[in-house]
């Protein structure tokens, strides 16, 4: 009999790919979420789920697209299928969702001379046989969002009216909440960005420049240096129209309201400056924040940086896996009451981040929920003087085992922070 001839070293090393680090999440964890996702619905009761949001859709699927008047929607059966409610333009984007198996497309909204959108998703349910008496269909939201004109019926009203329509919005966000290692690889990489984007405007900052002038050359600057590095395959997901990777900042008292708006304006020497800092990475983002002073800051100035510093660190030390969002803003709001500033307080101390700049859970009193290992929040408990400034630094931390570890490594002291004039 003969023998089979090897390949040679040199034609086996031809004929291979050695693959190159992705910056996107793998095939195989979109089929663990889908997998997760029906184990909830089997705990619910639920046959089916259908979601509208573009964020949860992507989630599920890969499917990243720009949200516009044109409905479009992900439906998960429990039993087996994916079903996909789509405009034709979108074609292209959703030939690279994960997954699918079942997919409705119509000409154009509002009907493209046909019929209205949902009623197309109406044909995908029945299609993917969820639309039987006795079907327990979970919803994220109970039609189309409200977005760019859009006008049409509820999921409920284009259903058959034996289907049971159960609100179902937090099934998706939950499963968000504790982050994968391939989405802390992201996230971490985002704080990488974001804090070259920070450091950038930084060094940039001087009395007389536009504010604006200075974080748009900036955010420009680290964009290009980032697209550089991460390659020909990197490509934002959510930030669409935007900075691949941003900073920006407010100054002087309109500081003084938390999420002031940009403004052109001229800096002066004694502006307090709130910053940001953060990019997009395979879709996730991050998010660094800090109080900057535009020359050495007076007495009371420097006082209040001390004592917003003082609150991050009673926020840090309070979370811990096992404890509750509300146990932590409680800790943080009697270090408040302590140092005299309650009445200063405008928001709750942070919330989730990930593929949205602010997501599930929420650092609030009425988040009743448990903390766990690899959640990744945003930890921000900020006072607001009026007419004078906001003091305010924000962290993106992942939760461990014994307490929390910060993402974002920006100095967070005052020396750090002082702009010389």
């Amino acid at each position: 009999m003969a023998r089979s001839k090897k390949k040679s070293i040199v034609a086996r090393a031809g004929a291979s790919r050695t693959p190159a680090l992705s910056w996107t999440i793998g095939g195989p964890e979109y089929d663990a979420r889908i997998g997760r996702v029906r184990q909830v619905l089997e705990q619910r009761g639920l046959d089916g789920l259908v979601l509208f949001h573009p964020i949860r859709m992507a989630y599920v699927s890969g499917f990243f697209h720009l949200s516009t008047e044109r409905p479009m929607a992900i439906v998960i059966s429990r039993e087996g299928g994916i079903g996909g409610l789509i405009p034709h333009l979108e074609l292209g984007h959703f030939a690279k969702a994960r997954g699918i198996t079942n997919v409705q497309v119509y000409p154009e909204y509002p009907t493209g001379g046909g019929k209205h959108p949902m009623f197309h998703l109406a044909d995908l349910l029945k299609e993917m046989k969820l639309n039987k008496r006795g079907t327990r269909l979970g919803f994220d939201s109970n039609g189309y969002l409200d977005i760019n004109g859009y006008d049409g019926p509820s999921l409920s009203e284009v259903v058959a009216g034996w289907v049971e329509c159960v609100p179902a919005r937090d099934l998706v966000d939950r499963l968000r909440a504790v982050k994968s290692q391939q989405e802390l690889r992201l996230i971490e990489e985002s704080c990488v960005w974001g804090n070259l984007a920070h450091r950038l405007m930084h060094d940039a900052v001087e009395p007389g420049r536009s504010a604006m002038e200075i974080w748009l050359d900036a955010s420009n600057d680290a964009s290009k240096m980032m697209v550089a590095s991460l390659g020909p395959d990197y490509q934002p997901m959510t930030a669409a129209f935007g900075f691949p990777a941003i900073a920006n900042f407010t100054a002087g008292s309109s500081t003084s309201d938390p999420h002031a708006l940009n403004s052109a304006m001229n800096l002066r020497p004694g502006d307090v400056l709130v910053t940001y800092g953060g990019a997009d990475v395979g879709g996730y983002v991050s998010e660094l924040e800090r109080t900057m002073f535009l020359g050495a800051p007076a007495k009371d100035a420097a006082k209040a940086f001390e004592q917003m510093l003082t609150l991050q660190q009673v926020a840090f030390d309070a979370i811990r896996p096992g404890r509750r969002f509300a146990d932590v803003e409680t800790d943080v709001r009697s270090a408040f009451a302590e140092l005299g500033l309650q009445e200063h307080q405008r928001h709750h101390t942070g919330h989730g981040i990930g593929l949205e700049g602010h997501e599930w859970p929420f650092i609030d009193l009425g988040s009743d929920d448990l903390i766990e290992e690899n959640m990744v929040l945003s930890v921000e408990p900020g006072f607001y003087l009026p007419g004078v400034a906001g003091f305010r630094h924000s962290d993106t931390v992942v939760v461990r085992a014994d307490g929390v570890e910060r993402m974002t490594w920006y100095p967070r002291d005052l020396q750090s922070l002082v702009v010389d004039v």
